[in-house]
């Protein structure tokens, strides 16, 4: 379920980058969640082999669910935190450029 999670907010992610890219950010988050992806992957992989390579490799239920949550959500949070300091950032560059003209006339 982890590694399913991960995929999809990988494509997710990617599709809104390739419809907007430069906006918001949208590479960085598909970076992301594709490094998130590989890691559950090779994870996932590394751990059905030592165990035999017996059983389910997805594991399917609430607790793997919720443990994708897990680590989605940080991922957002980062995100999400990168993209308001850059938009504060913008806008006080734009505030300097507003009193540098200002000044000048």
């Amino acid at each position: 379920m982890w590694l399913v999670i991960a995929a999809i907010c990988a494509l997710v992610a990617t599709f809104a980058w390739i419809n907007k890219p430069g906006v918001n950010r949208y590479g960085h988050l598909a970076l992301a969640f594709w490094a998130l992806t590989a890691m559950v992957f090779v994870d996932h992989v590394i751990g059905w082999f030592l165990e035999g390579a017996e059983g389910d490799f997805l594991e399917i239920g609430v607790e793997p669910f919720m443990l994708s949550l897990c680590m989605v959500i940080p991922i957002f949070m980062v995100w999400e935190i990168v993209v308001v300091l850059d938009k504060v950032k913008i806008s006080k560059a734009d505030n300097k450029v507003e009193n540098a003209t200002g000044e000048l006339q």
